[in-house]
């Protein structure tokens, strides 16, 4: 039986529950989570797909790895602030649920 840990409430949920407890005791990040999809498809991946076409198409009028290197420096930039962006909206989410269950903190914890 696989377990893992809620990043929000730090609750040991199996794997195949996982989903189910994250909509049912965190709504707000299932919801901050689709946007996140909606944006990573509709404007983080065509983005990435242009650039790498352009370099394909005019790479070789250029300098040869210029292009490229930017390519490669846009992409590792927009993972890192995805990755940036994801702590702090799981920081923030846990922060505003230890306020809401002050209780269940201390219970945890002993």
């Amino acid at each position: 039986m696989i377990r893992t840990r809620c990043p929000i409430c730090s609750v040991e949920v199996e794997a195949m529950l996982y989903r189910a407890h994250r909509e049912a005791s965190h709504p707000d990040y299932v919801q901050w989570g689709g946007g996140k999809v909606r944006l990573s498809i509709y404007v983080i991946l065509p983005s990435w797909v242009s650039l790498f076409v352009v370099d394909a198409l005019f790479g070789r009028f250029l300098t040869p790895d210029f292009l490229f290197a930017g390519v490669v420096a846009y992409v590792l930039g927009t993972v890192i602030v995805a990755i940036l962006l994801e702590r702090r909206k799981i920081r923030d989410l846990r922060v505003a649920w230890k306020e809401t269950h002050p209780l269940f903190e201390k219970a945890t914890k002993t």
